[in-house]
């Protein structure tokens, strides 16, 4: 007998989700916004940007129906808006902190001069790259590049334990690699972006 979707159970949508139905995926939209929209909200406070990072977690969803394997519905994504939230929160910080360090820095009037020491900093950011392990290095640029922990986990098939591990390895190697050039006086302020957490 034929049941409305939206008397199906979510292990009953999570298993249309996987056979591409638009119709499941709205029902999953539909039942789990708002409150994915209110865990965000509570930490964030900014609206458009808490509906952005709800909006993302669904096409997520959507986009890797076929990889994430999901045994439950409601702990899947109450857990991946905290991930996200958190490395907003994360992002926020180390914008933050790099208007900051602007801020108490004298302006570069020398276009040349500063060139230079944009070059210098990614020479040096680069030519430390090459010291962290394969995989190590492959995780932290993926986390540069503006991906959540979660979704390297999924596009690198381990675990968003593991992601994290290789991030705080790779920042402590390159921390103390770079050690000489990270001081409230650098010239690198480039380098504080690359080596916040």
């Amino acid at each position: 007998m034929y049941r409305p979707l939206k008397a199906s159970s979510d292990e009953e949508l999570l298993l249309l989700l996987v056979e591409d139905s638009e119709v499941a995926f709205e029902e999953i939209y539909r039942r789990y916004f708002q409150k994915l929209y209110s865990q965000a909200k509570r930490r964030l406070y900014d609206l458009q940007q808490t509906e952005d990072i709800v909006h993302d977690l669904f096409l997520n969803l959507w986009v890797n129906r076929h990889k994430v394997k999901i045994e439950s519905l409601p702990n899947y994504l109450m857990r991946s808006i905290k991930y996200r939230v958190l490395d907003e929160l994360d992002h926020q910080t180390v914008k933050q902190n790099f208007l900051d360090y602007q801020s108490f820095t004298p302006p570069v009037s020398n276009v040349t001069e500063e060139h230079i020491l944009y070059s210098d900093a990614m020479n040096l950011f680069q030519e430390n790259l090459v010291y962290l392990p394969e995989k190590c290095r492959e995780v932290f640029m993926l986390s540069r590049s503006g991906l959540s922990q979660k979704e390297i986990a999924l596009q690198l098939g381990i675990s968003e334990n593991t992601v994290e591990n290789h991030i705080a390895k790779a920042l402590r190697l390159l921390k103390s690699r770079m050690a000489e050039y990270i001081s409230p006086n650098a010239l690198f302020p480039l380098l504080f972006f690359f080596l916040e957490k």
